[in-house]
C-alpha cells in the first residue's frame, strides 16, 4: 500500500469522478472499501439501476467533473456514455447579455474525458487502453487519474445501432452466445456453483453446451443484404490491404447466407478477443466483419481469430461508415456486449462525435 499512500498524497490534478456498476461481481465489498479507503466517498457513485446511471449523470455533469471512470465491464461504460452524450447535448448555460438574463438556451456542450477500469466481464475498453486487471491496480488507475498522471488520450467513434452508442455490435452467433451466457449465468446464479456461471468459464459453458449445439442444428445460415447507406466503403485483404474499387452509397456491399455481421471501432470484444483488427485503421470508419465459417471451421480457426489474424475463405472484412441489414429471418442482437432482442433490419452507422478515453498505458 505504500505506493498506494505515495500517489494519493500528491496533488489533485483532476475533477475525477469514479461510476461503479454495484451489480458487477468484481465491484465487491473488499473493493469498494479499497476505493473510498483513497478516494473521497463523493467522488464516488454506485448505480444498480438505469434510473440510477440517469440520476448520477446529471449530479457529475452539474458538478463539473472534467473525467469519469466506469467500472463494471463495457456494458457500464456503454450506459453511462451514452447518458453523457444525451444529456450533453440537451443541457447548456444560461444565455445572458449585458448582464441580463434572457433565457436558458438548451445547446450542446463537451462532454468529459472517460477512463475505463479493469473491472466486470467484458472489458474490451479497458483492455485496450491498458486499465490494469490486478484489484490493486484499479486502484492505483484512479490515483494516476486523479493526480493527472494519466494525460494521453484515445479517441474512439461509437457505432449508432437503432439509437444505441457501443464500440461494438454483432448479429447473428456472437448474440446467440451472449443470450446463451444470460442463461446459464441465471441457471447458476444463486447455486454452490455460480462461479461456474460466470466470466470465462460461463461464455465456455454457454458456447459449449448452447451455441454449438445450435448452430450445428440450423437447417442454413440466415440471408442478408448488406447496403452501403454512407461515405464509399472499402473492402480489405486478410492483411488488411485493400482490394477492389470503393464501394459507393447505395450500392449492394454484400448479399447472401452468413452465420455472423460484426462491427466495431475498437480492435477487441474482451477477454482479449481481437475480432475487429482493422477497427482503427481509419478516422470515423468502423471495421465491418461478415462470416459464414461452419462450426468446424469456427473451431480449426478460432486461436487464429482470437489473435486478429484473418483466414483466407469465409470471413470478408470492410471499412464502412454506415451501413444496412437486411435478413430473411429474425436474427439475435448484441450492442456493447448486452443483449438487444431480435431484428430483420438493423442499421449500423458511426456517431460523429468522438469520445475521447484515458490511454493507461501512457505516463505524464
Amino acid at each position: 500500500m505504500a505506493t498506494l499512500r505515495a500517489i494519493h498524497g500528491g496533488r489533485r490534478g483532476e475533477q475525477v469522478a469514479v461510476l461503479l456498476n454495484a451489480n458487477a461481481k468484481s465491484v465487491n465489498d473488499r473493493m469498494r472499501r479499497e476505493i473510498t479507503r483513497f478516494v473521497p466517498e463523493e467522488d464516488v457513485f454506485f448505480s444498480r439501476t438505469l434510473d440510477d446511471a440517469r440520476a448520477i449523470t446529471r449530479e457529475v455533469l452539474a458538478r463539473g467533473y472534467t473525467t469519469l471512470l466506469t467500472g463494471g465491464g463495457d456494458g457500464t461504460f456503454v450506459g453511462y456514455v451514452n447518458e453523457v452524450l444525451s444529456q450533453c447535448m440537451t443541457t447548456g448555460p444560461v444565455v445572458a447579455r449585458g448582464g441580463a438574463v434572457l433565457k436558458l438556451e438548451p445547446r450542446p456542450v463537451p462532454p468529459p474525458k472517460f477512463g475505463v477500469l479493469h473491472l466486470g466481464t467484458g472489458n474490451s475498453i479497458a483492455g485496450m487502453t491498458g486499465a490494469s486487471p490486478r484489484p490493486v491496480g484499479v486502484v492505483e488507475d484512479i490515483l494516476r487519474a486523479r493526480a493527472g498522471d494519466v494525460r494521453q488520450t484515445h479517441q474512439i467513434h461509437l457505432i449508432d445501432v437503432d439509437g444505441k452508442l457501443a464500440p461494438f455490435t454483432g448479429v447473428g452467433v456472437d448474440a446467440r452466445i451472449i443470450n446463451d451466457y444470460v442463461t446459464v449465468s441465471r441457471k447458476f446464479r444463486g447455486t454452490p456453483f455460480s462461479a461456474f456461471g460466470s466470466g470465462g468459464p460461463g461464455y465456455l459453458l454457454a458456447i459449449a453446451g448452447r451455441s454449438i449445439p445450435a448452430v450445428l442444428l440450423e437447417r442454413k445460415p440466415a440471408n442478408v443484404l448488406i447496403t452501403n447507406e454512407g461515405e464509399p466503403a472499402q473492402q480489405l485483404a486478410p492483411d488488411g490491404r485493400p482490394v477492389g474499387r470503393p464501394i459507393e452509397k447505395g450500392e449492394i456491399l454484400f448479399q447472401g447466407p452468413l452465420r455472423l455481421v460484426a462491427a466495431g471501432t475498437v480492435p477487441n470484444y474482451g477477454f482479449g478477443f481481437k475480432i475487429f483488427p482493422h477497427a482503427r485503421k481509419a478516422e470515423g470508419r468502423m471495421h465491418l466483419r461478415l462470416s459464414a465459417l461452419t462450426v468446424p471451421q469456427m473451431v480449426r480457426h478460432m486461436g487464429a481469430i482470437w489473435k486478429g489474424r484473418t483466414p483466407r475463405t469465409g470471413i470478408l472484412d470492410f471499412l464502412t461508415q454506415k451501413v444496412r441489414l437486411e435478413f430473411d429471418r429474425p436474427m439475435p442482437l448484441q450492442v456493447g456486449g448486452d443483449a438487444e432482442g431480435f431484428r430483420e433490419a438493423v442499421t449500423f452507422a458511426v456517431d460523429s462525435r468522438p469520445v475521447e478515453l484515458l490511454d493507461f498505458k501512457a505516463t505524464a
